[in-house]
């Protein structure tokens, strides 16, 4: 009986354990989406700073996130279902911030070192 109790717990407990973490084809893997994520919150940035800037502005954050999206060459809708996709799957979304946070770190590394056009992937 306690074979058969530890064989059920075990059975049961892999069951329960981390997610798939193997990312659909038509979602955009995390070293990809780290960069673009990276550089339309580096967008956002600078689009508040011009607003504040110059107050007449009022679509720039629309016009930056755009101009990211097709230096990725990708469309709104697939970045949202990529986006859409990490927020439904909390390992794999928390897994894309720890790697956003950690480029973040390495391009801070590199701007104290002077070194800001170095390339960190």
């Amino acid at each position: 009986m306690k074979y058969l109790f530890c064989i059920g717990f075990l059975f049961v407990f892999s069951a329960c354990g981390t997610e798939d973490k193997k990312i659909p084809d038509n979602v955009m893997q995390v070293d990809k989406m780290k960069l673009v994520m990276w550089d339309l919150l580096q967008a956002g940035n600078y689009a508040t700073i011009q607003k504040e800037k110059d107050t007449s502005i009022k679509q720039l954050n629309t016009a930056y996130m755009v101009q990211v999206l097709q230096l990725y060459k990708i469309s709104k809708d697939d970045f949202f279902k990529s986006f859409d996709y990490y927020q439904t799957h909390p390992e794999l979304n928390k897994i894309l911030f720890d790697s956003i946070n950690a480029y973040s770190q390495r391009k801070r590394g590199d701007l104290y070192k002077g070194d800001l056009h170095k390339k960190v992937e």
